[in-house]
């Protein structure tokens, strides 16, 4: 096991605590990730997760259950198999899958927003996690897991003390020419302050806290250090000529998987990976 798989495990169980499921509790059925997240770290284990195996790959933490029920698509569930599976309770994210009606037809349905037009994950997800706590009968469970992400923030925070003065610039490439750079708006971007760190890039983006720019506009930021969220930058791309022309370029650290609309697991996640990637690059 190597550094950062164990730093992030040892994250993981401080965030999750002593989370367990609910036996006596309801079934339910989540239709998100990031609510997903917010339903785990409360110790509730969904009956079924939409596209669970892809979690498991993509989001990764806190771990889900293999017998948790994959229901389909998370924007088109299989509504017959949600129905079959009886579900006290769904769980949906506003904005996406299928419309609310339909799926009040098979059970109660709790709609949870985090990212809005208002860009502020941060205070939305808190408010899911108090609504999912009241509608689990899991509410004693959220004080909590906000202390575990507090500490899991401060640990991160201690790592990075002397990495304060550089910025970072966080991105997703899209391919080899645009990459996704996130900022105000994104869980990312509140993981970053809470940390000690300054993002480098401080413009506008949209309603999931992130702006989409091209190579000519990447290569601007020199000095700050080039964080690329897996799986980095394409083959193509980083042998190529133009990137290693490019000063912007020279230091960059890659992060395994996190899942880039989640919620305060993906942030907590986010925080250790990178505490941990910039530690080995010293």
């Amino acid at each position: 096991m190597n550094w950062t798989r164990r730093s992030v495990l040892t994250a993981t169980s401080l965030l999750v605590g002593g989370a367990r499921a609910y036996a006596s509790g309801p079934r339910v059925v989540v239709l998100d990730w990031a609510l997903t997240e917010l339903a785990l770290l409360l110790g509730v284990t969904p009956a079924a997760v939409a596209e669970a195996p892809y979690y498991r790959t993509r989001v990764a933490t806190p771990q889900l259950p293999t017998a948790v029920v994959d229901v389909g698509l998370r924007a088109q569930p299989n509504l017959a198999l949600i129905a079959s599976l009886r579900p006290d309770l769904i769980v949906r994210l506003r904005h996406y899958g299928p419309p609310q009606a339909r799926l009040e037809a098979i059970a109660p349905t709790l709609e949870l927003a985090i990212y809005e037009a208002d860009r502020r994950p941060y205070d939305r997800s808190l408010q899911a996690l108090a609504r999912l706590g009241d509608a689990c009968g899991a509410a004693a469970e959220a004080p909590a897991v906000l202390a575990r992400l507090d500490v899991t923030l401060a640990r991160a925070s201690a790592r990075l003390a002397a990495h304060g003065e550089r910025p970072v610039l966080i991105a997703n490439f899209a391919d080899d020419r645009r990459a996704d750079v996130f900022g105000k708006g994104s869980l990312f971007q509140t993981a970053v302050e809470r940390i000690g760190l300054t993002n480098a890039y401080a413009g506008p983006t949209n309603m999931w806290g992130f702006a989409t720019l091209g190579l000519d506009r990447l290569a601007r930021f020199e000095g700050a250090r080039l964080v690329a969220l897996s799986p980095g930058p394409p083959v193509s791309l980083a042998r190529s000529a133009l990137w290693r022309a490019m000063p912007a370029f020279h230091d960059v650290v890659t992060l395994p998987p996190v899942w880039v609309y989640g919620g305060l697991a993906s942030m907590a996640r986010f925080a250790t990976l990178l505490a941990d990637a910039i530690e080995s690059a010293r």
